[in-house]
């Protein structure tokens, strides 16, 4: 082949390559992943989030995230059309996909497929892996049990394993982010995707199960006390955030709750991750007054919500708040920060502490949302109806809890006490991820809280 003809060659191939990269800059800079101009707008999934759910909420409403909220529902009849990310928010991913079903799996497959970006942290990392309650958009699984550290919860240092990644802008390397019971990658096709940042070290001050994190804890005691792995050196140089394509989007995927309330380092690296995805400002102009609700605060009528309402809501809260003061008193839990408690080693913690700050946010949000229509009215009755008795229930289960724990070591799903072992089927199930009255209880919280956060 002379000279000449190949010179034509290789600006035809460079012609070609500037092409493909002019439309890929089009195709995810302008449009969408259904070929509309892209909006910057992310779907924040709802369903089985619960507390986590509310935190997100939270926290994109104070940053001015361009945002919308939808449920396995929308996601069925194809709402994702109408967004560029669906984040998912922490919560089991057992659930998740159960309210999902095959279609709401296939529809996000399908979203991101096509050049939607998915985004998950913890729970909703953990629907996007290859295991059996995920819906596999990633080569990677979770790591089994017995191989995890499966109970720290706090801050822990990060390692950029890629620090040009537009993430990371302004965050220093080995900066602390927060950790809420992570579980752990398993990467089966290393090839195919980035890791972006390792765990480091914990913060003194983190918890692995009830305790707390020091320079001189014998871990090796308390790993044969409890038998079970605690030593937070388990988990360093393990892959904490990756990246990973699928057909033509991309999933972001990190065990670290970027969005935690108040850590501002992590919600920059939220907003960075945004910005990385969907390939735009995804910060919207404030329209209405900022606060922790302010998406309730314009437009809404003058009047009181009804009476009634509000007095049963009030009443399901303060018996709630009752519960959280019992558990205080017998030293089975305290607050570690505003929204979160540490509990002790065999009773439910996290349970509690949704359900108490989802009642308080009801409690917050309904004197704003003006006269219930008659069957919103009916499920709040129905809610305190069944709830009023819940909250009894456990403060004997409690208790009963408490006493066990004198006789040896306990699990939230295991003891030998009968009494105990009848009343936990009862409340919540013989499930790791709950059921019983506390998944009633909290379905209906959720059906409620949705229409005034929506």
């Amino acid at each position: 082949m002379d000279r000449a003809k190949l010179v034509v060659i290789r600006v035809k191939v460079a012609i070609k390559h500037q092409a493909l990269a002019a439309f890929t800059y089009f195709r995810r800079y302008i449009l969408n992943n259904k070929g509309h101009p892209a909006t910057g707008k992310i779907a924040l999934f709802w369903d089985e989030s619960f507390l986590w759910g509310i935190i997100a909420y939270k926290t994109f409403t104070r940053l001015s995230i361009n945002f919308g909220i939808v449920t396995s529902a929308d996601i069925r009849a194809g709402a994702l059309d109408a967004y560029d990310i669906i984040f998912v928010p922490g919560g089991w991913a057992s659930n998740k996909i159960k309210a999902l079903g095959e279609t709401g799996a296939q529809n996000i497959r399908s979203f991101v497929e096509n050049g939607g970006s998915y985004l998950g942290f913890c729970g909703g990392a953990g629907l996007a892996l290859k295991h059996k309650d995920g819906i596999s958009l990633v080569p990677v699984t979770r790591k089994p049990t017995s191989e995890r550290v499966p109970s720290f919860s706090g801050k822990i240092r990060l390692h950029q394993e890629q620090p040009d990644h537009p993430i990371w802008n302004h965050i220093s390397d080995n900066t602390a982010f927060h950790a809420w019971w992570p579980g752990q990658f398993s990467i089966l096709k290393p090839s195919e995707v980035s890791i972006l940042a390792s765990y480091g070290e914990p913060e003194d001050g983190s918890y692995v199960a009830d305790l707390m994190v020091t320079p001189d804890m014998d871990w090796d005691m308390w790993e044969r006390s409890y038998a079970t792995n605690l030593n937070p050196s388990r988990i360093k140089f393990e892959p904490a955030v990756i990246e990973a394509k699928y057909g033509n989007g991309t999933v972001f995927l990190s065990y670290l709750h970027f969005e935690t309330l108040g850590d501002y380092p992590g919600q920059k690296v939220l907003l960075n991750i945004c910005e990385h995805l969907a390939g735009k400002n995804v910060v919207v102009r404030p329209t209405r007054p900022s606060g922790a609700h302010s998406a309730l605060l314009a437009g809404l009528p003058d009047h009181r919500a009804d009476e009634r309402v509000l007095r049963n809501i009030k009443q399901l809260e303060s018996a709630a708040a009752d519960l959280i003061s019992f558990g205080e008193k017998n030293f089975l839990w305290y607050w570690r920060n505003d929204w979160i408690l540490q509990w002790r080693r065999g009773v439910r913690g996290i349970e509690y502490c949704t359900l108490y700050s989802m009642l308080k946010e009801l409690a917050e949000l309904i004197p704003l949302a003006g006269t219930f229509d008659a069957h919103l009215a009916h499920e709040v009755l129905e809610l305190k109806t069944f709830g009023l008795p819940f909250f009894e229930k456990a403060k004997r289960l409690l208790l009963l809890e408490r006493f066990a724990m004198n006789n040896g070591p306990i699990s939230p799903l295991k003891t030998d006490d009968k009494s105990v072992r009848r009343i936990r089927e009862e409340l919540f199930s013989n499930s790791k991820s709950f059921g019983g009255y506390y998944k009633r209880i909290i379905d209906r919280i959720d059906t409620i809280l949705l229409p005034l956060l929506k």
